[in-house]
């Protein structure tokens, strides 16, 4: 099993990133909640288990302020802002919390961050 998930593009310093990721699809659309961004570019990727640890490397200085990606895998999801990531189970709430209370501290709409579903559905 993969680890799947969804990079914004434009919330990307470094776009090498997508170097090591493999893109399964790519939607054009805007951010729940919010118009002022315009249209972004979804790319729902995969990762295997061998290339995770250099893309969670790169990940945290590769992403702006402000926005966040996420993979998932069986009930595990990492969340990665800039510079700071988490790792949790869909078991444990406090850490699924402190997560989204940290992209809320930095402008993340809570609408933007249901991470209880990603979990379960990481293209959602």
């Amino acid at each position: 099993m993969v680890w799947k998930g969804v990079i914004i593009e434009e919330s990307l310093i470094d776009k090498s990133i997508l170097d090591l990721v493999e893109i399964v699809k790519t939607k054009k659309t805007t951010l729940e909640e919010e118009t002022r961004r315009g249209i972004l570019t979804f790319h729902y990727i995969e990762l295997d288990d061998e290339r995770k640890d250099p893309f969670l490397k790169k990940a945290p200085s590769s992403i702006k302020n402000r926005f966040y990606l996420h993979i998932c895998k069986d009930s595990n999801m990492i969340v990665i802002y800039k510079n700071k990531l988490f790792r949790f189970s869909s078991k444990e709430l406090v850490k699924l919390n402190e997560a989204r209370k940290y992209g809320l501290s930095i402008g993340i709409l809570r609408e933007q961050m249901p991470f209880e579903k990603l979990i379960k559905h990481p293209y959602d």
